[in-house]
């Protein structure tokens, strides 16, 4: 194939131009994905620094962000998402059904545990946090929807890894392990304890992700299909052998629970 003088001395291949266009775009989207509720203003740099964007492109998406009404100057050089996002935040909880069926169930959970309660999802192949109640202690964990839970660690993450086929979870923990640089010889031992959280059906972890943070987590189904993952984290300092026990059962049980009211109505 030839390739004319005029087009390799004065255009862009379209290829080219689709895949600067689609990067440009996912770094944009990556800097709106900075902001929640409590790291709610950023300066440029903080924003490079978070996402490893060169301050320069970050100050072009920056104006870009500031000229859609997207992003709003808070004053030395400081930035912070505008009112107009709202109605995506309220869109995005209104589509999310089975928060509905879970909030009163969650509720119930903290009263009855004391402890913050999070509903986890995976969501485009990343363990989300969807739903939380918090503790009314002043000592609790929390997260917030919309946070990313760590795939390779942690009692949700087991359950919910297991709801993929063997080949499909092979493929996606060897990439993570990958691009966290860890040594891929945990592939069995992973698969191992995602197996025995599947025959308990529950998962505990200790300190995988937060130090000095227990967690007992179990499955939400719809029919036979792992949806979510039901978790209580909580300090490690307030975990005995005996509420170790009654904090699986409570989560076993409320996760059944709001199983079963999803399955009845879908």
């Amino acid at each position: 194939m030839s390739v004319s003088r005029e087009e390799t001395r004065g255009s862009t291949p379209k290829s080219i131009q689709r895949r600067t266009g689609a990067e440009s775009a996912r770094r944009v989207l990556q800097l709106m994905l900075c902001f929640n509720r409590q790291n709610h203003t950023y300066t440029a740099r903080q924003l490079a620094d978070e996402v490893g964007i060169p301050l320069p492109s970050v100050h072009r998406y920056v104006a870009l962000l500031r000229e859609t009404g997207i992003l709003i100057d808070r004053g030395s050089g400081k930035y912070s998402l505008s009112p107009r996002m709202i109605p995506l935040a309220q869109a995005a909880r209104s589509a999310e059904t089975m928060i509905d069926f879970a909030d009163p169930v969650m509720r119930r959970l903290s009263a009855e545990t004391g402890e913050s309660v999070i509903l986890v999802r995976m969501i485009n192949d990343m363990a989300t946090c969807t739903h939380r109640i918090e503790s009314p202690r002043r000592l609790r964990i929390s997260y917030e929807p919309g946070q990313l839970v760590p795939l390779l660690s942690g009692a949700s993450s087991r359950i919910l890894l297991g709801s993929m086929s063997p080949q499909a979870r092979k493929a996606h923990l060897s990439h993570y392990l990958y691009m966290a640089d860890g040594d891929l010889r945990n592939l069995e031992r992973i698969e191992q304890e995602i197996q025995q959280a599947a025959k308990n059906g529950w998962a505990t972890s200790s300190s995988e992700i937060d130090e000095d943070v227990w967690a007992a987590a179990a499955p939400v189904k719809h029919g036979r299909e792992i949806v979510a993952s039901l978790s209580i984290p909580t300090p490690l300092s307030r975990v005995t052998p005996d509420s170790q026990k009654r904090l699986i059962s409570q989560v076993t049980v409320a996760a059944a629970e709001i199983s079963n009211l999803i399955s009845a109505i879908h």
